[in-house]
């Protein structure tokens, strides 16, 4: 069987993306050892030649023995949160990479699911590069012990991982809440409900936690009956409320939402059922993805740095390196409040 396999067919049957094994055919650098092997050995079953080039690698033998390598762990879920939350995750992604390029380090990515979720822990006991960078918006809570056992520094970004001794790179889920709420109460709002994620996460479970301090702290009701579960995805919020408004929801008229896409599908719900924003329902969102800008109406957000994200966890990370033995590091970083037209006080409602 000659060449009858295109390269795509290859990678969907080795679970890796074409990128990697057009990588290996054309004697790049970009992925591991292990990788490049298994690659190889099936790309010289179909008949691609892969015979290694000496010429192709002296200068990456060279360059390596001046840098080290990171890797890049990139985990999905449901992967709602990491391939559909706007350019959240991506910004995160590229200022790491950034910041890798700046301060010497070879950056080795590899994305993972459940379906192959052990065989990556093993590959990452056994092979962990000098460093591992881990991108926790979609781990679990049991996800994190095998980052406590590995022996070389471990920083997870876009996770506050509560209750382990573990680096991590996060925001500031509960300051970011408070500020939300903070805003509706100088709008005069005293009956705020909270669109939650049934998407269980550390983030998530954060926010929720910022949302009942700000409810104790300002003095407000806290009824259950104000917390709404919804999916974090536009086309999950979108479906759900729409259910709720069906069964005669009786929905407080701000609203704060977990992220933006939840606030987004909320608002398209409301407006299709004939409500209007923010006349109708004042709406806050959380992250800042770029469609909040340009949507109608513009959706008052809480800005996450996403790029400050990224590079402060490689810049922890060679911090680590430096200083071998530390004790664990948590960073959390603030977010600033975009006001738009989605939120008005309380004396424009329905009028």
């Amino acid at each position: 069987m000659k060449k009858e396999h295109k390269l795509k067919d290859i990678a969907a049957e080795l679970g890796v993306s074409p990128a990697a094994v057009s990588i290996v055919i054309n004697h790049r650098k970009g992925v591991s050892t292990e990788t490049r092997a298994r690659i190889s050995a099936v790309l010289e079953e179909y008949g691609y030649s892969v015979e290694k080039k000496e010429e192709a690698f002296s200068e990456f033998r060279d360059k390596a023995s001046f840098h080290r390598s990171i890797r890049f762990l990139k985990y999905k879920n449901s992967a709602i949160l990491v391939e559909e939350n706007g350019n959240f995750v991506s910004s995160i992604i590229d200022s790491l990479e950034e910041e890798c390029r700046k301060l010497g380090y070879r950056l080795v990515i590899t994305s993972f699911g459940p379906e192959n979720k052990e065989e990556i822990y093993h590959m990452v006991s056994s092979d962990p590069l000098d460093g591992i960078v881990v991108l926790g918006t979609e781990l679990e809570a049991h996800d994190l012990p095998i980052f406590e056992r590995l022996s070389v520094p471990v920083i997870l970004v876009d996770t506050p991982a509560p209750g382990h001794s573990l680096n991590c790179v996060t925001m500031n889920n509960e300051e970011i809440v408070e500020k939300a709420m903070d805003y509706f109460f100088s709008l005069g709002h005293r009956d705020i409900g909270y669109l939650h994620s049934s998407m269980n996460t550390g983030n998530f479970s954060a926010r929720f936690q910022g949302y009942q301090n700000a409810v104790s702290r300002l003095g407000l009701s806290q009824a259950e009956e104000r917390i709404y579960c919804l999916t974090p995805s536009m086309a999950g919020a979108y479906q759900e409320m729409s259910r709720l408004l069906d069964q005669g929801a009786d929905l407080p008229p701000a609203l704060l939402a977990d992220n933006d896409m939840i606030a987004l599908g909320c608002s398209r719900a409301l407006k299709d059922k004939g409500f209007r924003l923010p006349q109708d329902y004042s709406i806050v969102g959380i992250d800042d993805i770029s469609f909040s800008a340009i949507c109608a109406p513009p959706l008052t957000s809480v800005r996450v740095p996403c790029k400050e994200l990224g590079a402060q966890a490689v810049q922890l990370l060679h911090y680590k390196l430096k200083n071998p033995g530390t004790a664990p590091a948590k960073i959390l970083v603030s977010g600033e409040l975009i006001i738009r037209r989605s939120a008005v006080p309380t004396g424009e409602l329905k009028s």
